[in-house]
């Protein structure tokens, strides 16, 4: 018995941080590598219909 409470003291714990280490964590849409990259270039192309010109530090 007193090893079943110390498989359960001491197992449960490090299951729930391995848990918390290993389970992948979503994503939000917005926060993708599509979405940044998309949004940045749609900045650049209402710049450039703005100005008419790209900006030399792009």
């Amino acid at each position: 018995m007193i090893a079943l409470g110390f498989a359960l003291a001491v197992g449960l714990p490090l299951f729930v941080l391995f848990a918390s280490i290993v389970w992948p964590e979503p994503i939000p849409p917005d926060q993708t590598v599509a979405a940044i990259r998309e949004r940045v270039e749609a900045e650049r192309r209402r710049e450039i219909d703005r100005l008419g010109r790209r900006r030399l530090d792009y």
